[in-house]
C-alpha cells in the first residue's frame, strides 16, 4: 500500500500532500489507474457479442436490444460532468471510489435482470465513466510533469489491451457457450479487482486540501446543461439509423443538444467555479487537443465493427470474409495491443525532447494512412493484421499526445473538469460512429438478402479515412507555444 501523505507547506503557498516518486508508488498508482482503463474496455466489449442471446431470453425487440446498448452511452454523458466537478471539489479518490461501486452495482443488476427495465438500470451503471477524467485531477497532483506524461502512456497501452482481451473475453463466452449472465459476473468480479486496486495504489488528490475552509457549492447549471446536450446528442445520432436520419425526432434530439452545448458554455462563462475557462476551451492551446477525439471516437467505433463484420462472415455464403469465430475474430487486435505497450513507453519519452505538435500530426497522418491501407487490402488476413497494428501505433501515439496537452493546460484544481469534455467528445464521437457504421453496413440490403455487399466494407474504411482529417487539423492548429517539458502555468 503506498505510504500515507504528509501535509505540508511552504510560505503563502496552499497545503498539498506532495509529490509521488514514480519508482513503486508513482508507478504503481499509474499501473492501478491503466488497470481501471482495460477493465473499462473489457466490460464494454465483451458484452457484445451476447446481445443476441440476451435478447433471446428476454423476449427483447431490436429497438429495446439498442436502448440496452444504448444505456451505457447515455450514463457516460450525463454524468461526466457532475462527477468530474464534484471530484474537483471534493476529492477525486472519494469519487472514483463511488464510480468504481457503482459499476459493480449495474454490473450485479445486469447479471440477475430479468425484464428490460432491469437490464437498462443495470447497463446504465455500468456506463458510469468518469474515472477517465478524475485520475487526471489525481495525476496533476501527484506526479511530476515527466512522470504524468508516462502514467498517461501507461493507462494508454491498458486501453489498447482492454480492447483485445475484451473481445476475446466475448468470444470466448460465445465459444463455450456461455450464459450473457456468466459475462456479467464476470464483469462484476474484474471490477471488483479494480476496486482492491483503486484501494491498495490509488492517491488522492489536493482537492480536498487546496478547498479546505472554502465553502463549497456545487453549481450545477452549467454541467446539467452539458450532461443534458451530451445525451441527446448521443440519442438523436445514435437512433438516427432506426428513425431516419432527417427526421423530426432524429432532429429534435440533436438540435436540442446543440442548443444546450451553447447555453452550457455561455452558463460555465458566468459561472464562479466554471468546470473549465470557456476562453481556454476554445483556444488553440486546448481546442485541437479535443478536437483528436472525434477522429478517434468515429473512426475507432467504425474500425472494431468492419473489422469484426468482415472477419466473422462465412465466405461461402457472402463470398467475401474470412469465416472466423468470436474469439478468433478478436485475436486480431492483438497487434493493437503490442502498438500500445510498445508506443505508451517511447511516446512520453519523445514528448520531454520535442514539441508536441509534430508528433501528433505524424500521428494523426498515420491513423489516416491505416483506414487507406485497410482500404485497399481488407480482403487479406496478413493484410488486416497489418492495418490494425498501424491503427495501434498510430491511436496510442495521439491518444497519448492529446491527453497529455489536456492534463498540462489543465488550471489548477480543475484536472478532472478539463478532462471531462475529452470524455464526453469521445463518447458523443462514438454514436456518430455508430450511426455511420448501421448507414454504411445497411446499404443494398433487403430482409430478403440481408447480407452487405462487399463494397459497404470499403465505403467503410475509406469514410474513416475522411474522418480522420480532423485530427490531422486539429493537430497543424495547435499552438507552437505549447510544451509538455515543462508544467505549464495558470
Amino acid at each position: 500500500m503506498t505510504a500515507p501523505f504528509t501535509p505540508t507547506a511552504t510560505a503563502g503557498a496552499p497545503l498539498t500532500r506532495g509529490t509521488l516518486p514514480w519508482k513503486r508508488a508513482g508507478m504503481l498508482m499509474a499501473i492501478t489507474f491503466s488497470g481501471l482503463q482495460m477493465l473499462n474496455e473489457i466490460g464494454a466489449m465483451m458484452a457484445i457479442p451476447l446481445y443476441q442471446s440476451m435478447s433471446l431470453e428476454l423476449g427483447l425487440t431490436p429497438a429495446q436490444v439498442s436502448w440496452a446498448l444504448l444505456s451505457t452511452l447515455l450514463m457516460g454523458a450525463a454524468s461526466i460532468p457532475l462527477l468530474s466537478k464534484a471530484g474537483d471539489l471534493f476529492g477525486h479518490r472519494r469519487v472514483m471510489i463511488i464510480c468504481i461501486l457503482g459499476i459493480l452495482a449495474g454490473y450485479v443488476i445486469s447479471a440477475l435482470a430479468g425484464t428490460f427495465a432491469v437490464l437498462v438500470i443495470g447497463r446504465a451503471l455500468t456506463g458510469i465513466m468518469a474515472g477517465q477524467a478524475l485520475v487526471v485531477g489525481i495525476m496533476n497532483d501527484r506526479l511530476s510533469n515527466f512522470d504524468r506524461k508516462k502514467a498517461i502512456g501507461v493507462i494508454a497501452g491498458g486501453q489498447a489491451i482492454g480492447v483485445t482481451f475484451g473481445f476475446g473475453l466475448g468470444g470466448l463466452m460465445v465459444v463455450l457457450d456461455a450464459t450473457w449472465r456468466t459475462t456479467f459476473w464476470v464483469g462484476a468480479a474484474l471490477t471488483v479487482l479494480s476496486l482492491v486496486g483503486m484501494l491498495l495504489w490509488g492517491s488522492d488528490s489536493d482537492a480536498v486540501l487546496r478547498n479546505q475552509g472554502r465553502k463549497q457549492r456545487l453549481d450545477v447549471t452549467g454541467v446539467a446543461l452539458l450532461g443534458f446536450a451530451l445525451t441527446a446528442i448521443c440519442i438523436g445520432i445514435s437512433q438516427s439509423s432506426a428513425w431516419g436520419f432527417f427526421s423530426p425526432a432524429t432532429l429534435t434530439w440533436i438540435i436540442a443538444g446543440a442548443a444546450g452545448l451553447v447555453l452550457a458554455l455561455v452558463a460555465e462563462s458566468r459561472s464562479k467555479q466554471p468546470l473549465v475557462d470557456v476562453s481556454l476551451l476554445l483556444s488553440t492551446r486546448l481546442l485541437p487537443a479535443y478536437l483528436v477525439f472525434i477522429s478517434l471516437g468515429i473512426a475507432g467505433i467504425m474500425l472494431f465493427n468492419f473489422v469484426m463484420g468482415w472477419a466473422m462472415t462465412p465466405p461461402q455464403l457472402a463470398g467475401y470474409g474470412f469465416g472466423l469465430n468470436p474469439l478468433t475474430a478478436g485475436f486480431l487486435f492483438i497487434p493493437m495491443t503490442i502498438a500500445g505497450i510498445v508506443v505508451s513507453v517511447f511516446i512520453p519519452r519523445l514528448l520531454h525532447r520535442v514539441p508536441p505538435r509534430a508528433p501528433l500530426a505524424a500521428g494523426a497522418f498515420l491513423l489516416m494512412l491505416s483506414f487507406i491501407w485497410l482500404y485497399f487490402m481488407h480482403t487479406q488476413l496478413w493484410a488486416v493484421i497489418v492495418g490494425i497494428l498501424f491503427y495501434g501505433v498510430a491511436y496510442t501515439t495521439v491518444l497519448t499526445i492529446a491527453i497529455s496537452i489536456i492534463a498540462a493546460e489543465a488550471p489548477e484544481g480543475k484536472g478532472a473538469g478539463t478532462a471531462s469534455i475529452y470524455v464526453g467528445i469521445a463518447l458523443s464521437a462514438s454514436s456518430i460512429g455508430t450511426a455511420i457504421y448501421a448507414a454504411i453496413i445497411g446499404l443494398n440490403t433487403t430482409p430478403a438478402a440481408p447480407l452487405p455487399p462487399a463494397g459497404n466494407y470499403s465505403l467503410g474504411f475509406l469514410t474513416a479515412a475522411i474522418v480522420c482529417i480532423v485530427a490531422i487539423v486539429a493537430a497543424f492548429a495547435l499552438s507552437k507555444s505549447v510544451r509538455l517539458t515543462e508544467v505549464a502555468s495558470h
